[in-house]
C-alpha cells in the first residue's frame, strides 16, 4: 500500500506483510470479524486471501452448526483447498451424516483428525470402531490420552453431539456387530457409562454413539 496516497486509512498505510498478520489473528479468532475487515476495502481483500488465513481462519460457528455450512460454499471451498482442519471436519460430519456419503465423510474426518482436531480425531477413531477397523480406531483414540485426560475425552464427546444435532444419525448393524465384539467383562459395570478402564472405553464410547439422544 502507498502511504502517499490520498485518503488512505491508517490501517491501509502499513506495509501489506503487516496487514496480512493481523487480518490472519482477526481470522483466526472470529470469521464474522474477518468477513466484516476484508469488507473494508479491497486492498485488505486482496491481502486477506492467502493460504496462511484460509487455513487457520475459525469456523466455530459452522462447527455448532455444520449444516449452515452449505450457504458458505465460497469460503468453505477455499478453506478445504488451504487444509483448514475446521473445514474438513464440518465436511465430514455434512457427508457422513446428512449425505450418507461414509467414505468421503470418513476421508475429511482423517485429514482434520491428522490435523490434530481432538473433535475429529474423536469421531474419526469411533466410527473406525464401529466399521470394524479396530486396530485403527483404537490407534487414533490413544492420541486423544483418553486414561490420562477422561476430562478432556468428555468434552469432545458433548461438543460432537452439539455438531451432530439436528442431523439423522443413522445405527448401521454393522455398528452393532463391532460393539457386540468389542463387549468386556460384566465386571466393568457395562451400565455405567461415565467410568471406564481399559477393558471397557471403547465399548462404552461406541455404545453412547449408537444410543445418542
Amino acid at each position: 500500500m502507498d502511504p502517499n496516497q490520498k485518503n488512505v486509512s491508517l490501517i491501509e498505510s502499513l506495509p501489506n506483510g503487516v496487514i496480512g498478520v493481523i487480518v490472519e489473528k482477526i481470522g483466526a479468532s472470529s470469521a464474522v470479524d474477518f468477513h466484516n475487515t476484508i469488507r473494508t476495502c479491497k486492498e485488505i481483500n486482496k491481502v486477506a486471501d492467502n493460504r496462511q488465513v484460509y487455513r487457520t481462519l475459525s469456523l466455530a460457528p459452522l462447527v455448532k452448526k455444520p449444516l449452515a455450512a452449505e450457504r458458505y460454499t465460497k469460503i468453505m471451498e477455499k478453506c478445504l483447498h488451504h487444509n483448514n482442519r475446521q473445514a474438513h471436519y464440518i465436511k465430514g460430519l455434512v457427508a457422513y451424516f446428512h449425505h450418507q456419503d461414509l467414505n468421503t465423510g470418513l476421508y475429511h474426518f482423517s485429514i482434520a483428525a491428522d490435523l490434530d482436531l481432538k473433535e475429529a480425531i474423536y469421531i474419526y477413531a469411533l466410527l473406525l470402531l464401529c466399521n470394524g477397523v479396530t486396530e485403527e480406531g483404537e490407534v487414533y483414540f490413544s492420541k486423544l490420552r483418553w486414561d490420562k485426560q477422561p476430562a478432556a475425552v468428555d468434552a469432545c464427546w458433548k461438543k460432537i453431539k452439539t455438531s451432530l444435532h439436528g442431523m439423522n444419525v443413522v445405527v448401521r448393524r454393522r455398528y452393532l456387530r463391532s460393539i457386540r465384539k468389542m463387549k468386556p467383562p460384566n465386571t466393568c459395570h457395562l451400565n455405567d457409562m461415565d467410568n471406564t478402564c481399559a477393558k471397557c472405553f471403547y465399548y462404552k464410547c461406541m455404545t453412547k454413539f449408537v444410543h445418542m439422544r
